[in-house]
Protein backbone atom coordinates (compact mmCIF):
# COMPACT_ATOMS: atom_id res chain seq x y z
CA UNK A 1 0.00 0.00 0.00
CA UNK A 2 1.70 3.49 -0.89
CA UNK A 3 2.04 5.49 1.78
CA UNK A 4 1.72 9.22 2.02
CA UNK A 5 4.89 11.47 2.66
CA UNK A 6 6.31 15.30 2.71
CA UNK A 7 9.75 15.69 2.79
CA UNK A 8 11.07 18.55 4.98
CA UNK A 9 14.34 19.34 3.99
CA UNK A 10 17.05 22.15 3.25
CA UNK A 11 19.34 20.48 0.42
CA UNK A 12 22.42 19.37 1.25
CA UNK A 13 24.02 16.34 -0.61
CA UNK A 14 22.48 13.88 1.81
CA UNK A 15 18.97 15.66 1.60
CA UNK A 16 19.29 14.87 -1.77
CA UNK A 17 19.86 10.86 -1.85
CA UNK A 18 17.14 10.71 0.17
CA UNK A 19 14.23 13.00 -2.28
CA UNK A 20 15.90 10.93 -5.02
CA UNK A 21 15.45 7.35 -3.30
CA UNK A 22 11.60 8.74 -2.09
CA UNK A 23 11.17 10.13 -6.15
CA UNK A 24 12.35 6.18 -7.44
CA UNK A 25 9.24 3.99 -5.85
CA UNK A 26 6.51 5.86 -6.43
CA UNK A 27 4.63 2.53 -6.39
CA UNK A 28 5.39 2.67 -2.65
CA UNK A 29 5.82 6.37 -1.95
CA UNK A 30 3.61 9.26 -2.55
CA UNK A 31 5.65 12.12 -2.01
CA UNK A 32 3.06 15.10 -1.61
CA UNK A 33 5.31 18.08 -1.16
CA UNK A 34 8.34 19.12 -0.34
CA UNK A 35 8.66 22.16 2.14
CA UNK A 36 12.03 23.87 2.26
CA UNK A 37 13.56 25.06 5.44
CA UNK A 38 16.88 26.92 5.97
CA UNK A 39 19.64 24.74 7.37
CA UNK A 40 22.71 23.64 5.09
CA UNK A 41 21.94 26.76 3.09
CA UNK A 42 19.64 29.67 3.35
CA UNK A 43 15.79 28.94 2.38
CA UNK A 44 15.97 30.20 -1.15
CA UNK A 45 18.45 28.26 -1.99
CA UNK A 46 17.58 24.88 -0.44
CA UNK A 47 13.96 26.07 -2.50
CA UNK A 48 15.97 26.21 -5.71
CA UNK A 49 18.04 22.85 -4.76
CA UNK A 50 14.63 20.97 -4.23
CA UNK A 51 13.64 22.13 -7.25
CA UNK A 52 16.75 21.05 -8.84
CA UNK A 53 16.74 17.69 -7.84
CA UNK A 54 12.77 17.24 -8.57
CA UNK A 55 13.85 17.88 -12.01
CA UNK A 56 16.95 15.50 -12.39
CA UNK A 57 14.63 13.19 -10.95
CA UNK A 58 11.83 13.59 -13.63
CA UNK A 59 9.29 14.32 -11.22
CA UNK A 60 8.95 18.38 -11.60
CA UNK A 61 5.57 18.05 -10.82
CA UNK A 62 5.93 17.57 -7.23
CA UNK A 63 4.98 21.03 -5.36
CA UNK A 64 8.14 22.46 -3.85
CA UNK A 65 7.05 25.44 -0.54
CA UNK A 66 9.58 27.62 0.74
CA UNK A 67 9.68 27.83 4.71
CA UNK A 68 11.27 29.00 7.25
CA UNK A 69 14.14 31.34 6.75
CA UNK A 70 15.55 31.07 9.80
CA UNK A 71 15.30 29.51 13.46
CA UNK A 72 12.49 30.09 16.19
CA UNK A 73 14.52 32.05 18.59
CA UNK A 74 18.38 32.30 17.59
CA UNK A 75 20.44 33.42 14.48
CA UNK A 76 20.87 30.68 11.70
CA UNK A 77 23.79 28.66 11.30
CA UNK A 78 24.31 27.53 8.13
CA UNK A 79 27.34 24.63 6.70
CA UNK A 80 28.24 25.95 4.01
CA UNK A 81 31.95 24.53 4.96
CA UNK A 82 30.39 20.91 3.88
CA UNK A 83 28.33 21.00 1.45
CA UNK A 84 29.47 23.88 -0.76
CA UNK A 85 28.21 27.65 -1.46
CA UNK A 86 25.02 25.84 -3.54
CA UNK A 87 24.20 23.39 -0.63
CA UNK A 88 25.09 20.87 -3.31
CA UNK A 89 28.56 20.66 -4.07
CA UNK A 90 29.32 17.89 -6.97
CA UNK A 91 26.31 18.38 -8.47
CA UNK A 92 26.48 20.26 -12.03
CA UNK A 93 22.38 20.85 -11.63
CA UNK A 94 20.70 23.64 -14.24
CA UNK A 95 18.76 26.15 -12.80
CA UNK A 96 14.91 24.77 -12.77
CA UNK A 97 12.52 25.38 -14.95
CA UNK A 98 9.57 25.07 -12.56
CA UNK A 99 8.53 27.22 -9.67
CA UNK A 100 8.05 27.11 -6.14
CA UNK A 101 4.52 27.29 -5.04
CA UNK A 102 3.57 30.68 -3.82
CA UNK A 103 2.02 28.76 -0.36
CA UNK A 104 4.59 29.56 2.42
CA UNK A 105 5.45 25.70 3.86
CA UNK A 106 3.93 25.96 6.94
CA UNK A 107 0.56 26.83 5.48
CA UNK A 108 1.06 23.95 3.35
CA UNK A 109 1.91 21.76 6.13
CA UNK A 110 -1.08 22.88 7.90
CA UNK A 111 -3.60 22.83 4.96
CA UNK A 112 -2.87 19.10 4.09
CA UNK A 113 -2.70 17.47 7.42
CA UNK A 114 -6.48 19.11 8.01
CA UNK A 115 -7.41 17.94 4.06
CA UNK A 116 -5.96 14.69 4.22
CA UNK A 117 -8.40 11.03 4.52
CA UNK A 118 -4.89 9.48 4.21
CA UNK A 119 -2.36 9.56 6.99
CA UNK A 120 0.95 11.44 6.34
CA UNK A 121 4.13 10.98 7.30
CA UNK A 122 6.91 13.57 7.43
CA UNK A 123 10.61 12.84 6.74
CA UNK A 124 12.06 15.35 8.29
CA UNK A 125 15.91 15.75 6.84
CA UNK A 126 16.41 19.48 8.10
CA UNK A 127 16.18 21.73 11.38
CA UNK A 128 12.66 20.97 12.49
CA UNK A 129 11.14 24.77 12.54
CA UNK A 130 8.67 24.55 9.87
CA UNK A 131 6.87 21.47 11.76
CA UNK A 132 7.16 22.91 14.96
CA UNK A 133 5.42 26.13 13.58
CA UNK A 134 2.79 24.46 11.71
CA UNK A 135 2.33 22.65 15.38
CA UNK A 136 2.22 25.78 17.16
CA UNK A 137 0.04 27.11 14.48
CA UNK A 138 -2.29 24.35 14.51
CA UNK A 139 -2.02 22.51 17.19
CA UNK A 140 -4.77 20.38 15.86
CA UNK A 141 -2.91 18.68 13.13
CA UNK A 142 -0.36 16.83 15.36
CA UNK A 143 -3.04 14.02 15.36
CA UNK A 144 -2.91 13.97 11.51
CA UNK A 145 0.64 12.62 11.51
CA UNK A 146 1.10 9.37 11.46
CA UNK A 147 4.53 9.90 12.33
CA UNK A 148 7.34 11.97 11.80
CA UNK A 149 10.88 10.23 11.14
CA UNK A 150 13.82 12.45 11.97
CA UNK A 151 17.48 12.75 10.85
CA UNK A 152 18.79 14.86 13.92
CA UNK A 153 20.69 14.82 17.53
CA UNK A 154 23.19 12.57 19.00
CA UNK A 155 23.98 9.82 21.70
CA UNK A 156 27.48 10.14 22.15
CA UNK A 157 28.83 13.17 19.82
CA UNK A 158 28.17 15.97 17.79
CA UNK A 159 29.25 17.31 14.76
CA UNK A 160 28.38 20.91 14.79
CA UNK A 161 29.42 21.45 18.79
CA UNK A 162 31.26 18.93 21.09
CA UNK A 163 27.74 18.67 22.43
CA UNK A 164 24.80 18.38 19.37
CA UNK A 165 24.27 17.65 15.91
CA UNK A 166 23.28 20.11 13.30
CA UNK A 167 20.15 20.19 13.11
CA UNK A 168 18.92 20.07 16.53
CA UNK A 169 21.86 22.99 16.75
CA UNK A 170 20.75 25.26 14.82
CA UNK A 171 17.07 25.29 15.86
CA UNK A 172 17.08 23.78 19.15
CA UNK A 173 13.43 25.50 20.26
CA UNK A 174 12.05 23.80 16.86
CA UNK A 175 13.45 20.61 18.02
CA UNK A 176 12.20 20.43 21.60
CA UNK A 177 8.29 21.72 20.61
CA UNK A 178 8.57 18.39 18.07
CA UNK A 179 9.74 16.52 20.60
CA UNK A 180 6.89 17.66 23.00
CA UNK A 181 3.97 17.26 20.52
CA UNK A 182 2.91 13.90 21.07
CA UNK A 183 3.16 12.81 17.46
CA UNK A 184 5.10 9.67 17.19
CA UNK A 185 8.57 9.78 16.23
CA UNK A 186 11.36 7.49 15.04
CA UNK A 187 14.92 9.43 15.67
CA UNK A 188 18.12 8.75 13.48
CA UNK A 189 20.81 10.33 15.55
CA UNK A 190 24.74 10.34 14.46
CA UNK A 191 25.72 7.66 16.41
CA UNK A 192 22.89 5.40 13.53
CA UNK A 193 23.62 7.55 10.56
CA UNK A 194 27.50 7.41 10.73
CA UNK A 195 27.41 3.72 10.51
CA UNK A 196 26.01 4.82 6.91
CA UNK A 197 29.38 6.06 5.34
CA UNK A 198 28.81 6.28 1.32
CA UNK A 199 32.35 4.09 0.86
CA UNK A 200 33.86 3.08 -2.54
CA UNK A 201 32.51 -0.59 -1.96
CA UNK A 202 29.14 0.71 -1.10
CA UNK A 203 29.24 3.34 -3.90
CA UNK A 204 30.20 -0.20 -6.57
CA UNK A 205 26.31 -0.78 -7.02
CA UNK A 206 26.07 2.64 -9.11
CA UNK A 207 26.49 2.87 -12.57
CA UNK A 208 27.66 6.25 -13.34
CA UNK A 209 26.64 6.17 -16.90
CA UNK A 210 23.16 6.78 -16.48
CA UNK A 211 22.57 11.00 -15.95
CA UNK A 212 21.23 10.20 -12.24
CA UNK A 213 23.49 7.80 -10.83
CA UNK A 214 26.57 10.19 -12.29
CA UNK A 215 25.24 12.89 -10.42
CA UNK A 216 25.02 11.00 -7.54
CA UNK A 217 28.82 9.31 -7.96
CA UNK A 218 29.75 12.91 -8.15
CA UNK A 219 28.49 14.55 -5.26
CA UNK A 220 29.34 11.13 -3.06
CA UNK A 221 33.07 11.10 -4.55
CA UNK A 222 33.44 14.96 -4.25
CA UNK A 223 36.39 16.41 -1.70
CA UNK A 224 35.29 17.05 1.77
CA UNK A 225 36.92 19.74 3.42
CA UNK A 226 36.00 19.70 6.98
CA UNK A 227 33.52 17.03 8.78
CA UNK A 228 35.65 14.27 7.30
CA UNK A 229 37.10 13.05 10.17
CA UNK A 230 33.57 12.24 12.03
CA UNK A 231 32.41 9.81 9.36
CA UNK A 232 36.29 8.00 8.59
CA UNK A 233 37.94 8.34 5.81
CA UNK A 234 36.17 6.60 3.55
CA UNK A 235 33.69 8.74 2.11
CA UNK A 236 30.47 11.13 2.67
CA UNK A 237 27.99 9.57 5.74
CA UNK A 238 24.37 9.42 4.29
CA UNK A 239 22.51 10.63 7.24
CA UNK A 240 19.76 11.58 5.66
CA UNK A 241 18.74 8.55 2.90
CA UNK A 242 18.65 6.72 5.86
CA UNK A 243 15.14 8.05 7.05
CA UNK A 244 13.40 7.25 3.71
CA UNK A 245 15.40 3.57 3.74
CA UNK A 246 13.20 2.85 7.09
CA UNK A 247 10.23 3.48 5.63
CA UNK A 248 11.16 1.16 2.63
CA UNK A 249 13.29 -1.56 4.83
CA UNK A 250 12.55 -1.17 8.24
CA UNK A 251 13.82 -5.20 8.27
CA UNK A 252 17.54 -3.21 7.89
CA UNK A 253 17.41 -0.93 11.17
CA UNK A 254 17.20 -2.01 15.46
CA UNK A 255 16.33 0.62 17.84
CA UNK A 256 14.48 1.28 21.42
CA UNK A 257 11.67 3.70 22.54
CA UNK A 258 13.64 6.20 24.52
CA UNK A 259 12.75 9.90 25.81
CA UNK A 260 14.37 12.29 24.40
CA UNK A 261 15.16 16.14 26.04
CA UNK A 262 16.31 19.28 23.66
CA UNK A 263 18.80 21.28 25.45
CA UNK A 264 17.79 24.97 24.81
CA UNK A 265 19.55 26.99 26.77
CA UNK A 266 22.54 29.00 25.38
CA UNK A 267 26.14 27.69 26.08
CA UNK A 268 28.62 24.86 25.06
CA UNK A 269 25.42 22.61 25.05
CA UNK A 270 22.32 24.37 23.50
CA UNK A 271 21.26 21.91 21.01
CA UNK A 272 22.34 18.70 22.73
CA UNK A 273 19.77 15.67 22.64
CA UNK A 274 20.28 13.90 25.81
CA UNK A 275 19.08 10.27 24.63
CA UNK A 276 17.75 8.19 27.98
CA UNK A 277 18.69 5.08 26.21
CA UNK A 278 19.00 2.86 29.20
CA UNK A 279 15.63 4.03 30.49
CA UNK A 280 17.30 5.65 34.15
CA UNK A 281 15.52 8.78 33.61
CA UNK A 282 12.33 7.32 34.20
CA UNK A 283 10.10 9.20 32.20
CA UNK A 284 8.01 7.85 29.46
CA UNK A 285 9.53 7.32 25.76
CA UNK A 286 8.94 9.88 23.36
CA UNK A 287 10.86 8.50 20.00
CA UNK A 288 11.79 5.49 18.45
CA UNK A 289 15.95 5.29 18.72
CA UNK A 290 17.50 3.91 16.00
CA UNK A 291 20.83 2.51 17.01
CA UNK A 292 22.19 -0.02 14.41
CA UNK A 293 21.59 -0.59 10.22
CA UNK A 294 23.09 -2.90 7.92
CA UNK A 295 24.45 -0.64 5.57
CA UNK A 296 25.81 -2.59 3.42
CA UNK A 297 22.33 -3.47 2.38
CA UNK A 298 20.82 0.02 2.77
CA UNK A 299 23.43 1.39 -0.38
CA UNK A 300 22.17 -1.91 -2.78
CA UNK A 301 19.03 -1.28 -2.33
CA UNK A 302 19.61 2.44 -2.69
CA UNK A 303 21.34 2.20 -5.89
CA UNK A 304 19.34 -0.37 -7.31
CA UNK A 305 16.26 2.13 -7.07
CA UNK A 306 18.53 5.37 -8.27
CA UNK A 307 19.05 2.97 -11.17
CA UNK A 308 15.17 2.28 -11.81
CA UNK A 309 14.88 6.17 -11.77
CA UNK A 310 17.58 6.51 -14.32
CA UNK A 311 15.50 3.91 -16.57
CA UNK A 312 12.54 6.14 -15.69
CA UNK A 313 14.17 9.39 -16.52
CA UNK A 314 15.31 7.53 -20.04
CA UNK A 315 12.19 6.77 -20.94
CA UNK A 316 10.17 9.55 -20.38
CA UNK A 317 12.88 11.61 -22.29
CA UNK A 318 12.21 9.27 -25.22
CA UNK A 319 8.65 9.43 -25.20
Amino acid sequence: MTKRIIIDTDPGQDDALAILLALSVPDELEVAGITAVAGNVRVEQTCVNALRICQLAGRPEVPVFAGAAGPLMRPLHTAEFICGADGLAGMALPAPRQAAREVHAVTYLTEVLRASVKPITICALGPLTNIALALRMAPEVAARIERLVIMGGARDLGNMTAAAEFNFFVDPHAAAVVFDSGVPITLFPLNATYQAVASPARLAGFDDTGHVQAQVLSMLRRERPGGASLGGGEGHPMHDPCTVAWLLWPELFEGRDCRVDIETAEGPTVGRSTIDWWGRGGQPPNAHVIGTLDADAMFERMALCVRGLDDKVTEKAAE
